[in-house]
């Protein structure tokens, strides 16, 4: 009996372009500025990006816009998820008795921890670029800096993956 070898091509990978935010905003303040900025409706999605770790379950902000005339998707992914830890230390001095915070910090791509926001743009259209928008981005004076990012070379890329 011969052996048959199935080939699937159809598997590419997504295309899409990846925008680095620095900015110390809320998610949803930056979204704000991003809609009256860029004419942009990013509106939060219900379910969260979230991501299982040993001890607890981080939940990354995710607001998205379907563009459909120029037939584009805009994801804005928020990058950090800082979580206290409960613990049970107390530090008693004297008559007073305080508790110790302990906080953890978890990344979506954790080879970018200095990025606060990701704009993934995924679009059909083959002019579209991205630095008209990174342009029009970088006036608003409550973002730090913004920047495009090869997505490829990112080793954590199917975080970014939420569909």
């Amino acid at each position: 009996m011969a052996v048959q070898r199935l080939v699937l091509d159809a598997f590419a990978d997504d295309d899409y372009e990846l925008i680095a935010i620095h900015c110390s905003l809320a998610s949803y303040r930056l979204a704000f500025l991003l809609n009256k900025n860029l004419n942009l409706k990013l509106y939060r999605k219900k379910e969260d990006i979230n991501f299982e770790y040993n001890d607890l379950t981080a939940n990354f902000p995710l607001y998205q816009y379907d563009d459909h005339f120029q037939y584009s998707t805009y994801s804005l992914i928020g990058n950090k998820f800082q979580s206290q830890i409960k613990s049970e230390n107390k530090i008693s001095e004297g008559l007073f008795t305080t508790i110790e915070n302990t906080y953890t910090t978890k990344y979506l791509i954790p080879e970018l921890k200095n990025v606060d926001y990701f704009l993934k743009i995924e679009t059909e259209a083959s002019n579209f670029s991205s630095k008209s928008l990174l342009i029009d981005m970088l006036t608003i004076s409550q973002i730090i800096t913004a920047y495009p990012l090869e997505y490829a070379t990112l080793k954590s890329k199917n975080n970014l993956i939420f569909e």
